[in-house]
This record gives C-alpha cells, structure tokens and sequence, in this order.
C-alpha cells in the first residue's frame, strides 16, 4: 500500500542497528548510576514556549527544526527537541527546588525537522545527565569525568574541547560586539543570513559556513571579554582537569547552539562520523532554572548522542548457548519445559526452542548457521529416559546428560 512508508528521518530500527543502541543505553545506564544519578522521565510533548524560553527564540531549533502542532484546545505544542529544558520544567512542576544537589539522567527520542543525513536524523535517540544546585568548578569536572568514563566503556576514541563562554554580563557585551563587527559584512552575508546573525551573533564563532569563517577570522574571542573571576573559574577548572589526568583542548570557537549555556562548554569529538562528529557535549546554564520561574539554582549537565555512538561502537557477536529441536509435534511441549527449566536455572542463558516443522537435518544445520554453541534434539526416548544428547558444535563433542546434569553443564558454559 502506497501510504504505508515511514516518515523522512525517522527509520524502523532493526536486528544489528536496534543491538547497537541497546549496548549504548545500557552503557549509559550503568554508568550514570554509577555515578549515583537517578532517572527521570519527562513527556515526548511539551508547550512550544518552553524551549522558546529556554533554547532561545533566534536558535536554529525554534527557528527551522521544532516539530509544532496545535492540539484541540488550540494550545501549541511541540516534540521535544532536547531534554534538558524538560527536566529543569519538570522539577519546577513537581516543585523539586530544595537546595540539595540534584543528579538525573535521561533516556529518551528527540525531534527536529532538519535535513537528514549520516549522524542526524529527525527522530534521534539521546542520553543526558544534569547535575543541579553546585556552582563550584567541581561540578563541571563530575560532569566532564562522567562523559568521559561512558566513551572508555565503550571503547571510542575521542577528543575533548573545552571553553568558558562567561556569565551574563560577559555574554551581553560579547553579543554587543559582535553585532557591531557584523555591520562591516552586511553585504557579504546577505539580508538573510545578517539578521539571523544579529539576533543570533555567536552563533558565528562556530559557524561551519566557509563564507562566515573567513569574515569572523579577525573577530575577538569570548576570553577577552571576561572579568577576572570567569578566568579564574575557568583555570580551576582547567586545573582539575589536568589534576585528574583528563586530555583536553581549548577550542574558543566552542559556544553551543542553545541560549541557555553560561560557563564552562564541553564537545567530546569521535572519528568516523563524518562532519557530525560530536557525540556528546554539554556545559552550564547557571540561569536557566531561573528563567523559567525556579529558584536561583546553579546546574551542569550534557546531553548524549545514542544513534551515533551506535554506529561506531565494535559489537561482539551475540552469545548464543543452545538450540533445543523436536523430532515431531508431540515432543515440542517437553523440549519447551526443558528450554524453560534452563532459562529460570541459569541467569543469561540464551535458549531457541525450535517451532517449526523442519527435519532434524535440518534443524542441526539451523542450529549450526545460527551461530549456536550447543544443540540437542527431543524426542520420544528423551522424554521416557529424562537423558540428553548435548551436542557441542564449535568441538563436536557430544555429552549424555540428565536433567539436572544438563543445567550443571550449562550452567558452566
């Protein structure tokens, strides 16, 4: 049927791909709670207003990429696009504003309407963590520390590029600046291009537009505009990191795309990704909370990109233990409660009872071309004599074993 496709940069996840991104999400499981993080779920919708407020009105997600609707009620919602704007609303809603230091995480898909390709899809799959309520340099090297032991673990080459984009004020003047140096381009840019810039104008330092490279080239860095207790912050920061033996870069060109980002920002670069090579970054956005109707709260957090670690990730072939064959209909019933018993006796055993109608030729080679360690076949006499042929075809060694027997073999696989 014609109308039955799926939507453009929103393809159905299956077999190795659907293995991959199970690998990542438990990974990050593992390790955010490690790190004593706790989950949080928020809604896949929200109202279009809150990433208005927070992402910013001039960013390139509320501007070309938030998917928007319209419910009955005439409200405008959209698919999130990011989670951290949803967690921060969340803890407002459920009014979680001690002054405790707070540690989330997330799992969950996103949405932006943009133009798909290798690494960016428009549903996407992310991981995030928020550290919320330290201000202290401290927080900035757990949060770095944590990105970094997921990449380890899963053993992806990566580098580090770091940056202080300053508080409010330092921001403010930076901006200011920019849009000053931008009147000297305004015919090369084209209107269109020079009022995004003007609402927008940091969004020039990391531009990947060559035209915008070359006429920012000469531009000032947001160092020179901070006051001497953002350097400092950012060497403590810088310190901490050597301290801890952490390879970074300084990258002055690193900015983000959010509004929200105040401080320290972070990119973990991974080969093999093409031009879509960051696969996490994050930093603070110490006003946030604020903004959106909190209290006064400090926070750091990144996010995680699931689908692209997936695809640069080394996957071990699944572990498959044994195949359990039928000699005819009348045995299936026994060879399911023999596949069972396995299963509740020994944690992670990996069992395929076989269904079909296939001979036992047959049923061998299946186990076989499966990538099975272990076969047996049930029939009449292994159900009278409660004794199994247990075939190992990596060796072709074979072992008669009863009930019990089969699970102590097993079980030391």
């Amino acid at each position: 049927m014609k109308d039955l496709k799926t939507i453009r940069g929103m393809p159905d996840l299956y077999d190795e791909e659907v293995e991959r991104i199970s690998i990542v999400e438990k990974t990050c499981l593992e390790t955010f709670k490690s790190f004593n993080f706790q989950e949080f779920r928020t809604p896949v919708i929200e109202n279009k207003s809150l990433f208005q407020r927070s992402v910013g009105e001039s960013s390139d997600i509320i501007q070309k990429e938030v998917y928007e609707f319209e419910d009955r009620n005439g409200e405008l919602l959209c698919l999130r696009p990011e989670g951290t704007a949803g967690l921060v609303r969340a803890l407002i809603t459920n009014g979680l504003m001690n002054d405790e230091i707070k540690k989330f995480f997330y799992l969950g898909p996103m949405f932006r309407y943009e133009r798909p390709q290798k690494g960016r899809k428009r549903q996407f799959f992310q991981a995030g963590a928020e550290l919320i309520g330290e201000e202290s340099t401290k927080s900035d090297v757990e949060i770095i520390l944590l990105a970094k032991t997921i990449l380890e673990k899963l053993n992806i080459k990566y580098t580090l590029e770091i940056n202080y984009l300053g508080k409010e004020d330092s921001l403010n003047s930076y901006r200011s600046y920019l849009r000053e140096y931008l009147q000297n381009f305004k015919d090369e840019l084209g209107e269109k291009v020079y009022s995004r810039l003007q609402r927008n104008p940091i969004r020039l330092i990391d531009s990947k537009d060559s035209n915008i490279q070359e006429i920012c080239k000469n531009a000032s860095d947001i160092s020179e505009f901070l006051n001497n207790e953002e350097k400092e912050s950012f060497k403590r920061t810088i310190k901490s990191l050597n301290d801890l033996k952490i390879e970074f870069n300084v990258n002055k060109k690193l900015v983000r795309g959010l509004d929200y980002y105040t401080g320290t920002v972070f990119e973990f670069i991974a080969d093999g990704l093409g031009a879509q090579n960051a696969v996490i970054g994050g930093g603070r956005y110490d006003n946030l909370i604020k903004d959106l109707g909190g209290r006064d709260l400090p926070a750091i957090g990144f996010a995680l990109g699931i689908d692209r670690l997936a695809e640069i990730i080394n996957v071990a072939e699944r572990k498959k233990d044994i195949f359990i064959g039928s000699v005819d209909d009348d045995s299936i019933n026994y060879a399911q409660y023999i596949g069972n018993k396995l299963r509740e006796n020994i944690e992670g055993l990996v069992v395929e009872n076989y269904l079909g109608n296939a001979n036992v030729a047959k049923q061998l080679k299946k186990a076989d071309s499966q990538g099975f360690k272990f076969v047996m076949i049930v029939g009449q006499e292994e159900q009278n004599t409660k004794s199994f042929k247990l075939k190992n075809l990596n060796d072709g060694t074979e072992n008669t074993l009863g009930e019990e027997e089969l699970v102590e073999f097993l079980n030391g696989r």
